[in-house]
């Protein structure tokens, strides 16, 4: 039981990016070796992201705003004097109850610095998706677990997918140029469920997530990028946007993403191989 809790400890530190290089690379290695770890891993991720997501940011209660205002009052009468000789003389304020305004006016600064930094991660949240579904695929790989539903099959993946979101997946066949379905997963993107289609090459991934193409978080054009080592390709059709992150090289995914193209279009507008 006590290493069952260390365990799950350790599962809480690594999602608050409190380990260690060392410590991040044995848990890893952990959860890879033990499948009832890493669906904890997986809960646990999911769990934090959801709360991320939807609880509402809470205002102060009005009361307690004024009484740390009015605690805060004898302080500020201080500080507006413009004397510092005078703080260390002045009697009419009790010493416990000056350690308590203060205290209280350290507790409300300390509040609104809190609100406004969750504030700016629930923004840069909002806006950068990219960066969120790095975090996914980088979550599923360290959990060994890159996928919900494991099949080549485009005909076992897409009603899976189809059933538990609100895009129909497009699934092209790759395997003849290198990179076969490997299976599909749910992703989470501005609260909506988004099908995810993840390809293998070789020992590389990549999962491609796919967007209506009139989302607000869609963002429109093609490109590629790199967020924390991994590299982000985007691209879109009149019906879908896409995203893909994958841990090949930029050349590697540069290939997928053509041949994704080429499969999309008609057989007549194919290349001949």
């Amino acid at each position: 039981m006590t290493e069952n809790n260390d365990r799950i400890l350790r599962l809480h530190a690594a999602l608050d990016g409190e380990l260690d290089a060392m410590s991040a690379l044995e848990l890893q290695q952990t959860i890879r070796d033990d499948p009832a770890l890493a669906a904890e891993y997986r809960r646990l991720a999911a769990l934090r992201e959801a709360v991320r997501r939807h609880a509402p940011r809470e205002r102060a209660p009005q009361g307690l705003m004024d009484r740390i205002g009015a605690l805060a009052a004898p302080v500020e009468a201080e500080v507006s004097t413009g004397s510092a000789a005078i703080l260390p003389f002045r009697r009419a304020t009790p010493g416990p109850v000056r350690m308590l305004a203060l205290a209280a006016s350290i507790a409300a600064c300390g509040f609104v610095a809190g609100a406004g930094f969750m504030a700016l991660r629930q923004t840069e949240a909002s806006e950068g998706v990219a960066t969120g579904l790095v975090a996914d695929f980088a979550r599923a790989e360290i959990a060994d677990a890159p996928y919900d539903v494991a099949s080549s099959d485009r005909h076992t993946v897409k009603p899976w997918l189809a059933a538990r979101t609100t895009v129909s997946p497009n699934i092209v066949d790759l395997a003849q140029v290198g990179f076969p379905l490997a299976g599909g997963r749910v992703a989470l993107v501005d609260r909506i469920p988004a099908p995810t289609l993840v390809y293998r090459h070789n020992e590389h991934l990549v999962a491609v997530t796919e967007l209506p193409s009139g989302a607000k978080v869609a963002r429109p054009g093609e490109g590629t990028e790199t967020i924390d080592g991994y590299h982000v390709a985007r691209w879109s059709d009149p019906n879908l946007a896409y995203i893909a992150v994958s841990d090949m090289d930029e050349k590697t995914l540069a290939d997928f993403v053509t041949a994704f193209h080429q499969a999309q279009k008609p057989a007549s507008e194919r290349p001949t191989p």
